[in-house]
This record gives structure tokens, sequence and C-alpha cells, in this order.
């Protein structure tokens, strides 16, 4: 278990009581993924949509081989403009390498347990997500009864950004069964990019997941999938909670 203690949906009903999870389990079975709009009450949808764009301290993360580098918002708003372009640089070398990500985050779980930002909406979005009635109905969904908790993080992706293919399972003791985009991105357009695409082994494109508002997108770990680049055109950027629904 995460450790999160706490059931926000008595004070803040988060889930959408109107979903039907029998019939989502139907279309999840078919191809162990799905997208799921109007996941969250509206109140709470519109809240968390105010905090990803007006209240969360972003900061960016990327790789340098097997090696995840995250630089918070404090040390980002303290680095010289040129140390900045000289990540976005030599990443973007790397991506035609290999294996390579690069976005803004804010890691909601480790925060949570360190108690950073104490009053961020994002704690109670942590604490909603591990709660039972949000897990019961992932479980409901996925047919994935071990499920036990659930991590998270914050992510924006601006232009530029981009998470290449890969499929989750590359730990089995992170104990990832089903992996979560909840997206919270307004008036977004495919030409946009940040597009959540599966592939099959041969490589070639077998489903596209659009950013939509207040959508949830589900799918069982491992799955090759991949975040295509956000364009250099494109309004502010693609907000999101990610993260995996996980076993004990």
């Amino acid at each position: 278990m995460l450790g999160i203690a706490g059931t926000p949906q008595q004070a803040w009903p988060m889930l959408n009581p109107d979903l039907n999870p029998t019939n989502l389990s139907r279309r999840y079975a078919a191809k162990q993924r799905i997208q799921i709009p109007n996941i969250l009450t509206q109140p709470a949808a519109e809240r968390l949509y105010r905090c990803l764009t007006k209240e969360t301290p972003w900061g960016v993360v990327y790789n340098e081989g097997d090696r995840v580098v995250q630089v918070m918002s404090e040390q980002l708003r303290a680095l010289p403009a040129q140390e900045g372009a000289r990540i976005v640089t030599d990443t973007i070398d790397r991506a035609k390498r290999g294996f390579q990500f690069l976005y803004h985050f804010y890691p909601m779980l480790v925060s949570f347990q360190a108690g950073r930002d104490p009053g961020l909406f994002l704690h109670d979005v942590l604490k909603a997500v591990n709660a039972e009635p949000f897990l019961a109905f992932i479980r409901k969904v996925s047919g994935v009864q071990s499920i036990a908790c659930a991590d998270a993080q914050a992510t924006l992706y601006a232009p530029g950004h981009f998470l290449r293919e890969h499929n989750d399972g590359a730990d089995a003791r992170l104990k990832r069964r089903v992996a979560y985009v909840l997206s919270m991105t307004k008036d977004w357009h495919p030409d946009y990019g940040a597009l959540l695409q599966f592939y099959d082994d041969a490589h070639d494109v077998t489903d596209v997941f659009m950013p939509r508002f207040n959508t949830l997108s589900l799918f069982t770990v491992p799955q090759l999938h991949a975040v295509t680049c956000t364009a250099p055109f494109a309004p502010i950027g693609r907000f999101a909670i990610t993260g995996w629904f996980q076993d004990a």
C-alpha cells in the first residue's frame, strides 16, 4: 500500500455517480483499453482544471538513459535560460537514438508523503483515486481484482514535449496492473499532437486517444504506447493526471 489515508468523497464527491461500470467493463475487455468521458463530477473536474492551469508548481522531468532526472519547480526557476535550452536540446538529441521523454510534471505521491505544498488540490485528487469507491470502480471496469492503490503525477506536455514508445512493464517489482491518464485538456485539436497512441508488435498504430477534458483513459500493462510530440503551435499544453493502478 502507498500509505495514503483519507476519503475525500465524503466532503468532495469526485467520481461521477452516473457511470455504469458493468457496461464499461465489456468495452474494456474487448481491447484491454478504454476512454471514459465525464469520469469526475463537473465541480470536481473544473476545480482540478483550475489547479492544473493556475496553481500547480510545475517542474520538468526527462531521462538520461535509464536515469530519470527530475527538476523541481524551484530549481527550474533558478536555471539560467541557456541551461534550460541545453536540457531540451540534449533530450531531443537522445530521442533520435532510443527511448526518451520530456515533459512538465508535479510528483503527487512523493509530494503528499513529504508534506509539500499543503492545501494543494492535487493532494485531494490523490486521496480520491486511492479511496475505495474509485478503486472498486477501476476493478470492475478492468476486471483486475487485485488492484489496491494508485500512484499519480500531474503532467503538462508543452510544445516540444513527448514520450517515446514503451510498454510500462520493464520493472515487475512495481506491480503495475492498469495504466491511466486522467485528461483535463480543453479545446484540443489532433494537429496539436500529444496524442496517446497504441502500437502492435510491428509498430503500426492500432489506436489513438485524443486529449479531452474530464476523460479517463485506462489500459492494461503492458501495452506498447507513446505520447506524440506536442506541436510548436499548440496552445499551452496537454494537462493530465497520470499513473498506474497497482497491486498491494
